[in-house]
């Protein structure tokens, strides 16, 4: 077994006397933090070839730990956990591992930002203590959060948190949109989700940040003091992190939004950070917006130069969120896509669903099916060296349950071999094997995938719409599934009551559902 540890990291800026402001140059010593109280004494030593970045360049240290790098007006500095070490987290489970430094502070009008950092300290060092990992390990993934209200934050508290106490996972992830446009939300939010007892790293998403603000800087304050960085890079095992910040604001005389990219420092770092990684090591990008078929780019030419540095690594794999559907996406050929394999990438379903819309059930929490029928929940990122795969989990669900079958209730006995049954299997990858058969001694005949609506979110959607004067949100129009199969009932079946089964085969899983029938005379 490849000996691993659990890093952890914490920034200490060590200044006997400050620089003057303007700066360019920082160093520091990144060390082995022996008494673990993030501070350097005992004359710990140092981690000789850990990666130190300014947000753009990367720089190794030296035998001694010691690296030096540059650091301009606003520039967050920050060590890349290694492998077998680890940062240390505050006490909602935040790794820090960062430094910002911004001479002007950075904020919009509407929310509190952070105020200057003042001059550069003479130096900045990270504390890492040695942690055991694991090639084969598990990465809590949670699509966007979302609320706008704290009643919301309520919603996912006790939808999604609580069972999540206590996880066997070695992190978890919040892909975006954490909140939704309200930044006060931010900081109870970090502290329930801080509950689940795992290091916690977040990803910005367009709705993290302050429209209030004119500069792209700027609109992030918030979400910097919170959060920290909003792009970074870290190292799990034999498997290698890109926390991506995909969001561009834009304002343009009275216009005002945000496009998909990355812009030039942050290509220059992730181009940086993928020198440093062996080419067929796993590489996975956290990011909100997906690559392709969403917010249109900035700037299409940075994106062809972001595929050619990810089809440069034979093992990269995106998950993004922000559509509030699931699904899986092969990014190809006529997407751009240079590689000789296409490029996976994973669409998140989120916490939050379709935006806690629906009717409420008995603990006054709405169902917030997405609208491609995917219920609320989140996913687990199983990895066993370049090998991975995800599993979806519904939120307080069983964890079998992984699709629906929808048929209707009866039917007469002349409607058999004309009466659709419907298989939406919220996970399968796009070419699974998807069966049915009716009773236990049918044959098993194949379904197709069929891109349209989910049958059961039309009919709920229906039942919604029916009701007068709702108190809670009526959940939207329905989306195209991705993942939806569709068979036909046999023409021989007597009246009687059946139990239709469908199966659901690909390279990951096999999952199982059902639904029972009665045939009328």
């Amino acid at each position: 077994m490849k000996p691993t540890f659990y890093a952890s990291l914490l920034i200490i800026t060590m200044a006997a006397s400050s620089l003057a402001q303007g700066q360019e140059t920082v160093s520091g010593k990144v060390f082995h933090d022996l008494n673990e109280n993030g501070q350097f004494d005992l004359d710990e030593p140092g981690i000789s070839g850990v990666l130190v970045s300014n947000s753009k360049d990367i720089v190794v240290t030296d035998e001694d730990g010691i690296y030096e790098t540059s650091a301009g007006e606003n520039a967050t500095v920050f060590v890349v956990k290694p492998s077998g070490w680890t940062t240390q987290v505050d006490k909602f489970n935040i790794p820090q591992f960062y430094y910002i430094h911004s001479e002007e502070g950075a904020g919009g009008s509407k929310y509190p930002g952070f105020q200057s950092t003042g001059p550069l300290p003479e130096s900045i060092n990270f504390a890492l203590t040695p942690q055991q990992e694991e090639d084969s390990f598990r990465v809590l993934v949670y699509g966007d959060t979302q609320p706008r209200t704290i009643g919301e934050l309520n919603h996912i508290t006790h939808d999604t948190v609580e069972e999540l106490i206590g996880v066997d996972a070695a992190f978890g992830t919040t892909l975006g949109d954490i909140v939704f446009d309200d930044l006060n939300i931010f900081q109870p939010l970090k502290e329930v989700v801080g509950q689940i007892g795992i290091p916690w790293r977040n990803v910005i998403g367009n709705h993290d940040i302050d429209f209030s603000a004119d500069q792209n800087h700027d609109v992030r304050g918030a979400y910097h003091r919170t959060f920290g960085p909003s792009y970074y890079a870290f190292s799990w095992g034999g498997a290698h992190f890109i926390n991506v910040d995909n969001i561009r604001w834009i304002v343009d005389g009275e216009d005002r939004y945000y496009r998909t990219g990355l812009g030039e420092n942050q290509m220059k770092f992730i181009a940086n950070f993928l020198e440093h990684v062996p080419e067929d090591e796993l590489v996975v990008f956290l990011m909100h917006i997906p690559w392709v078929d969403s917010t249109e780019w900035e700037n299409e030419a940075e994106r062809e130069e972001l595929f050619e540095l990810l089809a440069s690594h034979s093992n990269t794999i995106s998950f993004a969120a922000h559509t509030h559907r699931h699904y899986h996406r092969f990014i190809g050929e006529k997407d751009g896509w240079p590689g000789a394999d296409p490029h996976h990438m994973v669409s998140m379903g989120t916490v939050c669903g379709a935006w806690w819309s629906g009717a409420p059930d008995e603990y006054g929490i709405p169902h917030s099916m997405m609208r491609d029928g995917t219920p609320t929940g989140y996913a687990f990122l199983e990895i066993d060296g370049n090998d991975w795969k995800i599993k979806y989990k519904a939120s307080r669900r069983p964890a079998n349950f992984q699709m629906h079958v929808f048929a209707p209730s009866e039917i007469k006995l002349a409607e058999g071999d004309t009466t659709k049954v419907y298989a939406n299997v919220f996970n399968a990858l796009p070419d699974a094997d998807v069966e049915m058969r009716v009773g236990k001694s049918g044959s098993w005949q194949p379904m197709n995938r069929s891109s349209q609506e989910d049958p059961v979110y039309l009919a709920m959607r229906e039942r919604e719409l029916a009701v007068e004067n709702p108190t809670w949100r009526v959940s939207g129009g329905a989306n195209e599934t991705h993942h939806l199969w569709q068979g036909t009932l046999p023409a021989n079946l007597d009246s009687g009551t059946y139990t239709v089964y469908v199966r659901s085969k690909d390279d990951w899983e096999t999952y199982e559902g059902r639904r029972i029938i009665r045939v009328l005379k």
